[in-house]
């Protein structure tokens, strides 16, 4: 049994569980931060090779990290709400007779979006692996989402890209509901085991230095 094929077949099953453990516990909304976070738990473990029981697992960084994600995903939630229906107003044309500015003003509210689902991604993903304040937590997140931006653009592209076929035609929902959080969440927690890596051997070079 411990060969490739079953040791795919079972990753594929266990990310099935879960995107359906996150999809159910977001479904509150208010709830949906410390899911994700859980979700960024599960995965980073799965990225590292390290198994134990999803379920179990999941529940315990959702109680331990409720109070910090839900507050930092209740203000993101307004952010991205509040420029979402801006750029959607920006695109029925409420600022067409302005010219050039109707496009400058596009770009900025599709870059203050990103920016947010950027930043909400690191920091949800160093809640689940770090224990720190939020304040903390929140810094360290802007920091890396400025500090390595091409791979944040890639993480938002992976975020994002599902969505975006479900879009696309309704045969790619059943897709999404099986796949469309943890599958490009476990592709987004490879690239964020580099970052960590790479951070965390700054930092004990820097120990060692001082």
């Amino acid at each position: 049994m411990d060969n490739v094929v079953f040791r795919t077949i079972g990753k594929l099953v266990d990310l099935i569980w879960i995107n359906l453990l996150t999809l159910v516990c977001a479904l509150p909304v208010v709830t949906a931060g410390a899911s994700f976070t859980s979700m960024q738990y599960l995965l980073l473990r799965m990225a590292e090779n390290d198994g134990g029981a999803l379920t179990r697992g999941f529940f315990r960084a959702f109680r331990r990290n409720f109070k910090n994600a839900t507050g930092v995903w209740l203000v993101g939630l307004v952010v991205l709400a509040l420029y979402g229906y801006e750029l959607w107003l920006l695109r029925q044309g409420i600022m067409d007779g302005f010219g050039a500015l109707n496009k400058v003003m596009v770009g900025l509210v599709s870059l203050i979006l990103a920016a947010t689902v950027m930043v909400l991604n690191y920091y949800f993903a160093l809640l689940a692996r770090y224990d720190q304040g939020w304040k903390q937590t929140l810094k360290n997140a802007a920091l890396l989402t400025v500090g390595f931006l091409p791979r944040s653009l890639c993480m938002a592209v992976l975020m994002l890209f599902p969505l975006a076929l479900m879009m696309l035609s309704d045969y790619f929902f059943w897709l999404w509901f099986l796949y469309g959080l943890s599958y490009p969440g476990y592709l987004i927690a490879k690239l964020l085991l580099g970052v960590f890596r790479k951070t965390e051997e700054r930092h004990e070079g820097q120990d060692d230095m001082g």
